[in-house]
């Protein structure tokens, strides 16, 4: 996962794979203002979303955010 913010919004990247590699990749778009830091909690909690969704055995989160990763 990755964050973003600008003026003209926030949002993420979000990329989930399975075991077997299958790529899903995922933009999102938030309506409200946030820090780079926020985004990607945000799409933190979005994959964990879309993960539980589908049922997965197990999750590993990857991101290039110090603060989200600890």
């Amino acid at each position: 996962m990755d964050g973003s913010s600008t003026k003209a919004g926030s949002g993420a990247d979000l990329i989930i794979e399975s075991s077997w590699g299958e790529r899903h990749e995922h933009a999102l778009k938030f309506m409200f203002k946030a820090s780079n830091n926020e985004d990607e909690y945000e799409a933190l909690i979005a994959g964990i979303e879309l993960c539980y969704t589908a049922v997965a055995d197990l999750v590993q989160a990857f991101s290039n955010s110090h603060l989200v990763v600890n």
